[in-house]
């Protein structure tokens, strides 16, 4: 009794002498990463204030308009840091360690945060016109050091926290709370050694050395550390269970974000570092705001079993200019290296194709149709440059034109898809993955010297080496493209070919399910399309004297319907407009493969544009339907448009007679260019194509011309008249500002979206300009300003357009507007037509920046679309600030609505 009382008196003492574990330590260091946190915030808004002034600052130099401006600062939080202060569940010593840290890390955010204000204090005086910014410059240099001083501080003092933390509490990996909490941890290092390759430079006009190899690295490093991520989960209490999944998706968009900027890094991107910056938000972005906060939330919701300890956000950094980089010279594009195919023997395997094996098969899919879309882009580029270096080749007209010029910005060579293909082929057996990774292997090197073609016909253009050689050289590229695409096409289907024998040499898990019976059933008609798609091409390029029988295909997609039940058997119907459902790409499919019979059977007056657009629509649907199975289905490949670019011998027109016509001269004459390619029609003034020394003729049954769009008709019975032309009309800058966020995939939504734009290609005219804008996760421009005299390409850019992602309205507008305005026309009609299917959150800076450019001639048209009418206040509220319409588009007005936008103005 007597021991009990003096326990019980030691005890009270120690509570009453100052509370000295009413915290854990655990508790007490997470006090300390929340003031990190704060900390970093604090840093993060300093930095945008900064992002902002230097911009603006740049902008008045060049044109001495608009003055700079600066946002106010604010004040800076303390709270956080006076509760770091007070903590009471460590010893004294770490306490003071700790404190003192702190004090200093809050000192330096006090030295930023008054830098700041001196800025601002600088630019309401407007000292800039006394000493054009020599202050301000000098402060700017200053917060450069502060920053990275404050990043380094802050990563000191997190290591003494974590030091003590690991005293308190060591690592048992039996732990599944302590386990999971340094795998993340992991993670969490491993993008921090990316942030430290990087910084955010306010000078975007000097070339930037973006660390793409390391990046590449990082991916496949994060790629292994998915593969068995999350191995505690099971041992772990729900909601923190939850949180180790979020960690995990949050990973992935990472790792899609880092493959997305791989293949961005352009010749063009490389030109400057706005790229760059572009990747360092969106990655700090995802870092702080998505990855870290579910390790919080992990931290959080583990503390009634253990207490975890934080992990603070990483501080933002920034330089003036980027790093100087070695300035390459051009030089001639070396021949990709073609090692043929090691042939393989398909053996029936035993057990069906593990997940794992499965999505390695799709990645080459997902790998050629990347290509094939790349490819596409730059067919274009080249089919327009051929057209346009042919009006050079008489070196006495040559001072009469403007310069030739050539550019392929929006080409990307899939990198890191073929990355990951390699990464993943690990679970392909041998021999089949060498074969297959060898074929990857040549079409990446086919596409990679397509690639420094295009950077040497960029400086051959600029140097205007084509007024010396006569457009030697620049016919030799163009031979090479003919072969490279005409070749690339071949081992594309080699590849698909290997490809599915390797995959259905795997049994069905439940051979009777219907997502197998379905799957085949659409396979085999998908392949008879295929057939037809091919014989038509055959036909069109005087292979075939004949095309191709339709009557099986058309009876097979019958069958289809008429099967569609029993196929299905056990699918539930969603309905057209949910995404998900089976039924909808099923229907489609037997549809449009009767559609494209009956195309064939009455070939005449069609292009081949009308085939090549209806077999890739079919290509998506199936995709689409692969994509829904619950059994491993394998995607099919689009198929590319021949007829983008053809080759033609350069003939002199009647008006140069004179002139020599050039001598071909392929690249690598161990592959010489096809003379089997079909002939496109010549520009104007030049003669008619020229195919092994004799003029092409072309069947009279079928015309291959792509200066026009198929299927467009304005006027229709039942519908409001509109004038089917633009003559006596302003003429367009029209910006196209397109949701295609994964809710428009609707039957009307997008495809009627597209249905209004090409009302409107007809009748377009040279001076007119489209331009489009999409925003899905990330605002883009999706098509140049393109003239109304190249309706097929802008065709082309609104067909690839597919839905998906999530909805940036804002950054949209912001950029839509910034598109407008560079591009604008004087006294002519300057329009952004927002397509949307619903509202989004706008801010009020969006507002003010509609409000402001109505007043100078840039409007604001709204395109609603759904079911039902959006009545929408903040849209309709845009609409009326940008002086535009807002009007519901559905199946009955969709032809008419952007020519009426495109006819808002006359001429005077």
């Amino acid at each position: 009794m007597q021991t009990f009382f003096f326990l019980s008196l030691i005890l009270s003492a120690v509570f009453v002498t100052g509370h000295a574990f009413s915290e854990t330590p655990q508790q007490a260091l997470n006090h300390y990463v929340a003031f990190l946190n704060q900390s970093v915030s604090e840093v993060t808004s300093r930095l945008q204030q900064i992002q902002a002034y230097h911009a603006d600052m740049v902008a008045y130099q060049s044109s001495g308009r608009i003055p700079p401006r600066t946002p106010l600062s604010g004040t800076l939080e303390g709270y956080y840091y006076e509760k770091a202060l007070h903590t009471d569940g460590l010893t004294n010593a770490e306490e003071q360690r700790l404190k003192t840290g702190a004090q200093a890390l809050w000192q330096l955010l006090n030295r930023i945060d008054q830098s700041v204000k001196t800025l601002e204090t600088y630019n309401k005086l407007k000292d800039y016109e006394r000493d054009d910014f020599k202050q301000a410059n000098t402060l700017i240099i200053n917060l450069k050091d502060q920053f990275d001083q404050f990043s380094q501080d802050k990563n000191t003092l997190y290591k003494q926290i974590q030091r003590i933390y690991h005293r308190y509490q060591p690592y048992r990996p039996e732990n599944a709370y302590l386990y999971t909490e340094k795998e993340m941890e992991q993670v969490l290092v491993s993008q921090q050694q990316v942030f430290d390759t990087l910084r955010y430079y306010l000078n975007e006009a000097s070339p930037s050395n973006w660390p793409v190899e390391f990046i590449q690295q990082s991916v496949l490093a994060d790629e292994k550390a998915l593969t068995n991520f999350g191995q505690g989960k099971a041992h772990v209490e729900y909601p923190a269970s939850d949180m180790i999944g979020t960690f995990r998706t949050a990973l992935q968009n990472i790792q899609t974000l880092k493959r997305q900027a791989v293949d961005n890094y352009t010749f063009a991107a490389r030109k400057s570092a706005q790229h760059s910056n572009e990747f360092y938000q969106s990655f700090l972005n995802h870092y702080n705001n998505d990855l870290l906060s579910w390790y919080q939330q992990f931290v959080k919701y583990s503390v009634s079993a253990k207490q975890l300890l934080d992990y603070p956000k990483f501080a933002p950094v920034f330089a003036i200019d980027a790093p100087q980089v070695a300035v390459q010279q051009a030089r001639s594009a070396q021949p990709f290296r073609d090692v043929p195919p090691a042939n393989f023997t398909v053996k029936p395997a035993d057990a069906p194709a593990s997940t794992a094996t499965f999505q390695a098969l799709t990645a080459y899919i997902d790998f050629i149709n990347e290509s094939l879309r790349q490819l596409n882009k730059l067919q274009v580029l080249i089919r327009n440059y051929q057209s346009s270096a042919e009006y050079y080749r008489d070196p006495t007209r040559n001072g009469r034109r403007s310069n030739l010029t050539y550019s392929h910005e929006e080409y990307k060579v899939p990198l890191s898809e073929h990355q990951l293909l390699t990464m993943m082929s690990q679970h392909i057996p041998q021999p089949y993955r060498a074969s297959i990774n060898g074929q990857a292997d040549v079409l990446l090197a086919m596409l990679k010297e397509m690639d420094a073609l295009s950077i040497e016909l960029i400086a051959y253009t600029a140097d205007k080496q084509y007024e010396q050689d006569h457009l030697k050289r620049s016919d030799a590229i163009l031979d090479r493209y003919a072969y490279l695409f005409d070749t690339f096409d071949q081992k594309k289907e080699r590849l698909y070919t290997d490809v599915r024998r390797v995959h259905e040499s795997y049994p069905a898990r439940q051979p009777s399910d219907s997502w197998n019976v379905a799957g085949k059933a659409l396979l085999d008609v998908m392949d008879e399309n295929k057939a037809i798609l091919f014989g038509v091409r055959d036909y069109l390029m005087h292979k075939s004297a004949t095309l191709p029988a339709v009557d099986k295909l058309r009876a097979d997609a019958r069958t289809l319907l008429v099967n569609e039940h029993q196929n299905l058997n056990g699918l539930k119907r969603l309905g057209r407009s949910n995404g998900l459902c089976p039924y909808s790409p099923y229907e489609d499919i037997a549809d449009q493969s009767i559609k494209l019979a009956d195309m064939a059977a009455r070939s005449s007056g069609q292009s081949y544009d009308s085939f090549y657009y209806a077999y890739n629509e079919l290509v998506r649907q199936y995709n689409k339907f692969s994509e829904l199975a619950k059994e491993g289905l394998l995607k099919t490949i689009n198929e590319p448009t021949f007829f983008t670019f053809q080759r033609y011998a350069p003939v002199a027109s009647s008006s140069i007679a004179s002139a020599k016509p050039t001598e071909r001269n392929p690249i690598s004459k161990a592959q010489p260019a096809p003379a089997t390619s079909a002939q496109r029609s010549q520009p104007e003034n030049v003669t008619p194509p020229i195919l092994n020394g004799k003029t092409v003729v072309q069947h009279d049954t079928v015309y291959v011309e792509r200066n026009k769009v198929d299927t467009v008709y304005v006027n229709q019975s039942g519908r409001q008249e509109v004038a089917p032309s633009l003559k006596g009309f302003a003429p367009n800058n029209m910006v196209l500002l397109l949701d295609v966020s994964a809710s428009m995939d609707s039957p009307y939504k997008l495809p009627l979206l597209k249905k209004s734009i090409k009302s409107l290609l007809t009748l377009l005219r040279s001076e007119d300009q489209i331009s489009v804008v999409i925003y899905s996760g990330k605002a883009r421009v999706a098509l140049k300003p393109t003239s109304g005299n190249q309706a097929n390409e802008i065709a082309q850019a609104i067909d690839q357009l597919q839905s998906d992602g999530d909805t940036d309205g804002n950054g949209g507008i912001r950029l839509a507007y910034k598109l407008a305005d560079k591009h604008y026309i004087r006294a002519g009609n300057n329009r952004i037509v927002l397509a949307t299917d619903g509202e989004f959150p706008v801010s009020d800076d969006t507002y003010q920046l509609v409000r402001d450019a109505s007043g100078q001639d840039v409007f604001l048209t709204i395109f609603t679309f759904g079911r039902k009418e959006i009545n929408s206040q903040q849209l309709k509220k845009l609409a009326q600030l940008g002086k535009g319409t807002y009007t519901h588009i559905t199946p009955e007005n969709a032809s008419q609505q952007l020519i009426l936008e495109a006819q808002a103005k006359k001429l005077p």
